[in-house]
């Protein structure tokens, strides 16, 4: 766990910095591969061949010089590529400025985006390249700042250390042993800096108030919606798959109701 510096700690960057961040700087076009290309009267089985050997699932298909759709591997057989091609629809476009964080809730409907540059189709997206290094800070800083944001709540809703009482005793000894061994390197810190997020979601579910105006239904569903939050940021601390243990669109719905929580953070 990365711990806030105290000199930053009773200042948490908004959501909105940190989302005008990768809206205005990292697009996605940082995650997007260039797209292969056949002529649309290219023999299907040698273009799949091609494919095969390249581990391409898919490429557009050209007519006169512009890309007028595309062709999935696993459809050709027999025949020309004309037979098989499939024409654009709107929602498989998207601009090469489309923010990073837009384009990850995109993928909820759609296993696969093409980029617009200009007035030409240049670019594919597929679910594979959700694993890249741009998707992964993102989740991370937002993960982060979940994490910035309950620290600073608790310490405004507490007065000393009256969190305590939500915790247990064994992780109240291994939040203070952290704590000595912090103070120990001349750390300017506080106990409440120990905190892991095991400990800031439990305090923080462990109040009615604070439950509801961070918009949390229950305990239960609190616990469960932190549970796959804190296995998301430990795959991505350890570069683990993303999608190891729930779908792309479980992980998606997650981001989104981080986004939510995020939100009402903000709000307090």
């Amino acid at each position: 766990m990365e711990f806030i510096p105290v000199q930053q700690r009773d200042q948490v960057s908004t959501y909105r910095s940190l989302r005008s961040l990768f809206e205005k700087n990292i697009t996605v076009n940082s995650i997007s591969e260039v797209l292969a290309t056949c002529n649309v009267n290219d023999q299907a089985k040698q273009i799949r061949d091609q494919m095969i050997s390249k581990d391409y699932d898919v490429i557009g298909v050209e007519e006169n010089g512009w890309v007028i759709g595309y062709v999935l591997r696993d459809d050709l057989r027999e025949g020309t590529c004309k037979d098989y091609f499939r024409s654009f629809s709107p929602s498989d476009l998207v601009s090469d400025s489309t923010p990073l964080l837009q384009t990850l809730f995109i993928f909820k409907d759609t296993d696969r985006l093409f980029i617009i540059e200009g007035n030409r189709i240049t670019k594919v997206v597929t679910l594979a390249d959700l694993q890249k290094p741009p998707i992964r800070m993102l989740l991370f800083g937002v993960i982060s700042l979940v994490e910035m944001h309950l620290y600073r709540i608790i310490r405004e809703y507490f007065e000393g250390e009256g969190w305590k009482i939500h915790l247990s005793d064994k992780r109240i000894q291994q939040t203070e042993e952290l704590f000595l061994q912090r103070k120990a390197r001349n750390e300017g810190i506080e106990l409440s800096d120990c905190l892991q997020l095991c400990d800031k979601r439990d305090i923080i579910l462990g109040e009615q108030p604070l439950r509801e105006l961070l918009g949390i239904e229950s305990k239960s569903k609190g616990k469960d919606f932190f549970k796959k939050l804190e296995i998301l940021r430990n795959n991505l601390a350890h570069s683990q798959d993303l999608n190891t243990q729930n779908s792309w669109n479980e992980m998606i719905t997650l981001i989104e109701q981080t986004e939510k929580l995020l939100e009402a953070c903000e709000r307090i």
